[in-house]
């Protein structure tokens, strides 16, 4: 029975973390200068970090000696 979240887990939630934050951020900003196509572009960069995100997470849970609880 695992003790805690591997570490893959880990760095896969900060990458993608870090990836869904800096697309929102460039595609505000780019948002406020009036350019609508680069906001659309990094708005659905969005996509591809939320995604991983959820594909090892959905991974981690179907384990069958997963636990939440310690």
């Amino acid at each position: 029975m695992p003790t805690g979240t591997p570490s893959y887990i880990l760095i896969v939630r900060i990458i993608s973390v870090l990836g869904m934050s800096f697309s929102l951020a460039i595609g505000l900003l780019a948002l406020i200068g009036g350019w609508l196509l680069s906001a659309t572009l990094s708005f659905i960069c969005f996509i591809p970090s939320l995604g991983l995100l959820l594909i090892v997470e959905k991974k981690w849970a179907e384990q069958p000696d997963y636990s939440d609880i310690e």
